[in-house]
């Protein structure tokens, strides 16, 4: 019982080491103690190795545990995921395996991880923001008529601004792709994701956390936001320039709405979006919400917490923050759906009253 050839060790300077499996695209976190023990394993017996290390066997078991779940030892793999019934309203479907194609393309994009392009970015957004406020008149004059159009019957604005939010969402998930596969990192699959039935796209990106570069990892994270706001800039300066009232005008709007309503989504660090990965790029902390719910039950159980105190001023303020904003969110979609159904309840069944009967 050996470690497979393919794995190797990698050190990182918050003192823990990554066991890493490129074959899986798998990883384990393991102190300097559980290091020594795996690199001993298939040169020492286990009995060896309880007594030198002074551990039990049901550590040992444990830890083999892990290294098979992970598919980190000879002969193993990891086990096939489970479908279990809270995945209805969360799931993911792999659709392609990127990660040769992102090799192959990647080099043609190295200049845009550079300084000057950041400065050129940083500078083209700020023109943005500041021609966007000078400009807001005419932003709200077409918002009126696109949803104006809406309250009368035209439902043609949602359907772009579905559409236009799949597309930006593609193009966010591309962002952290590319940005990974820059960093050296792996990406095995890109696939369509549904929450809630709201159909999305997901990038897996686990390949990150081997990253020990904690400015790269946050990049790996934010590379999606900044695509989304370089689309949201570039569509404002077509809606700048397209003709009154033209079809190029009120669909760089819905383009404009679509990139920021999925930024504003994203950046919320309270659920599992990238606001959230950002957080824990950001503090170190890995896992936060268990890590953070984990160190309530220790103070609620007068328990000491190994946690360093920097640590636990973040996972203090996380958990209530988390827990508040859920219920709010969730009172705040029901209340406005339910106002939206009743003020819109003849609308609603004239459209399926058109497809049931035309």
């Amino acid at each position: 019982m050996q470690l497979k050839s393919e794995v190797n060790w990698i050190k990182h300077p918050d003192g823990y080491w990554i066991l890493r499996n490129p074959q899986f695209v798998t990883f384990l976190q393991v102190d300097e103690l559980d290091k020594r023990i795996i690199s001993q394993l298939g040169q020492t017996s286990i009995q060896q190795i309880i007594a030198e290390y002074k551990v039990s066997l049901e550590d040992i078991q444990e830890l083999l545990k892990m290294l098979a779940a992970t598919g980190m030892l000879e002969g193993t793999q990891p086990p096939a995921k489970k479908f279990k019934l809270s995945q209805i309203l969360y799931f993911k479907v792999p659709l392609f395996k990127p990660d040769r194609w992102l090799t192959q393309i990647v080099h043609k994009f190295k200049w845009v991880w550079t300084e000057q392009f950041a400065i050129i970015l940083a500078v083209f957004f700020i023109q943005t923001i500041i021609i966007w406020f000078l400009f807001s008149h005419r932003l709200i004059l077409t918002h009126d008529q696109v949803w104006g159009s809406f309250t009368q019957g035209n439902w043609a604005p949602i359907f772009k601004l579905l559409g236009f939010s799949l597309l930006v969402i593609l193009f966010h998930e591309l962002g952290h792709a590319l940005t990974l596969k820059h960093y050296g990192g792996i990406v095995p699959d890109i696939g369509l994701l549904c929450m809630g039935f709201i159909p999305g796209f997901y990038t897996n990106t686990t390949d990150q956390y081997c990253l020990i570069s904690r400015r790269k990892r946050v990049l790996v994270v934010a590379a999606g936001i900044i695509m989304q706001l370089i689309i949201w800039a570039i569509a404002f300066w077509l809606f700048l320039f397209a003709p009154v009232n033209s079809e190029l005008k009120q669909n760089s709007y819905l383009l404009m709405t679509a990139a920021l309503l999925t930024v504003i989504l994203n950046l919320n660090p309270l659920n599992k979006f990238d606001g959230y990965y950002l957080l824990v790029a950001w503090t170190g902390i890995n896992n936060l919400r268990a890590r953070s719910l984990e160190f309530y039950q220790q103070l609620l159980r007068l328990e000491h917490s190994s946690e360093s105190p920097a640590n636990q001023i973040t996972l203090f303020f996380y958990t209530p923050l988390s827990l508040v904003y859920t219920f709010w969110i969730l009172d705040y979609l029901v209340s406005t759906l339910r106002l939206w159904l009743s003020e819109n309840s003849s609308l609603i069944f004239d459209f399926y009253s058109g497809i049931l009967f035309h």
